[in-house]
């Protein structure tokens, strides 16, 4: 029967893997509104963002309960006990760290939470926008053959938003240099009351920003001026 039983399953997960969501379940039960309130899921490659003092680092999003979770993470946690989380669409929680290996660290949330919420995926276009990371580091941009340093304000995988007096017209074309990234070609999105919007030509990959994001000491913001 090709929609149902082991295949149907299969098609099923097939497609959110396509979605990047996948999600499995160690329970046996197939009408999931029965699962108990703590059972563990196991999310694979569900995004979120660790909001530090000063910016902000991606995770990823490995096994959740109703009590806690398990993130990967891309640098070392030293130091953080209490953090707050960001999932796709804005939610945000406290948690928390209860252990650190290999990469994975595991929290507690202050209090349970239902977990289809917070896995569940948003609905909105501004709610499904691509996750910006909170900056506030020196960048140089070059731009009409002049060369201009910058404030890096946010960055997400497709673009940033910069702080440059200077009023960039849209569509114009630029590099920007940012230390530990590189240069990237760029358009300018938009220019307003002193910060500018733009869009990579290519973006930035995943893992390449969220090593550099987590890498970045607390407090490094105020040491750069």
């Amino acid at each position: 029967k090709p929609s149902g039983g082991f295949e149907g399953n299969k098609v099923r997960k097939m497609t959110q893997v396509a979605r990047g969501i996948m999600v499995e379940d160690n329970s046996q039960e197939a009408d999931t509104q029965e699962r108990r309130s703590n059972e563990r899921h196991r999310v694979v490659f569900r995004t979120a963002k660790l909001l530090l003092e000063d910016h902000d680092c991606f995770c990823i999003m490995r096994d959740i309960s109703s009590a806690g979770m398990k993130l990967q993470t891309f640098g070392p946690m030293d130091g953080i006990d209490t953090i707050d989380i960001e999932f796709l669409g804005g939610r945000i929680l406290r948690m928390h760290k209860r252990w650190e290996r290999d990469g994975f660290c595991g929290f507690q949330f202050e209090a349970p939470v239902d977990i289809a919420s917070v896995i569940a995926l948003p609905h909105g276009e501004r709610e499904r926008r691509a996750q910006r990371l909170r900056m506030n580091f020196p960048a140089a941009i070059e731009v009409d053959g002049e060369v201009y340093q910058v404030r890096l304000h946010d960055i997400s995988l497709a673009g940033a938003k910069i702080g440059i007096e200077k009023r960039l017209r849209a569509s114009a074309p630029l590099r920007v240099a940012i230390d530990g990234i590189g240069r990237k070609r760029a358009d300018v999105r938009w220019w307003r009351q002193g910060f500018a919007g733009l869009n990579f030509h290519a973006p930035l990959a995943f893992n390449e920003l969220a090593a550099w994001s987590a890498q970045l000491p607390t407090g490094w913001s105020e040491d750069s001026e």
